[in-house]
C-alpha cells in the first residue's frame, strides 16, 4: 500500500515538473553535501530539487 501511494505521488510530481518546463539535473548530492548543492545551484542560477529517500530500502 505504501508503495502504491509513493508511486502515485511520484507520478503526480513528475507531471507537475513536466508542466512547469522544469528539467531535473542528472547530478545527485547526499544530505552531507547539501551546502555544496545549494552553492552550485545558486552560482549557476538553477533550481535546487530536493528529494528525500532512504537509500537502504528497495
Amino acid at each position: 500500500m505504501k508503495n502504491a501511494i509513493a508511486l502515485t505521488l511520484t507520478l503526480a510530481a513528475l507531471m507537475q515538473v513536466g508542466l512547469a518546463n522544469l528539467t531535473i539535473p542528472r547530478s545527485v548530492f547526499k544530505m552531507a553535501d547539501l551546502e555544496a548543492a545549494k552553492t552550485k545551484a545558486t552560482e549557476s542560477e538553477k533550481p535546487l530539487i530536493f528529494v528525500y529517500t532512504d537509500p537502504g530500502t528497495n
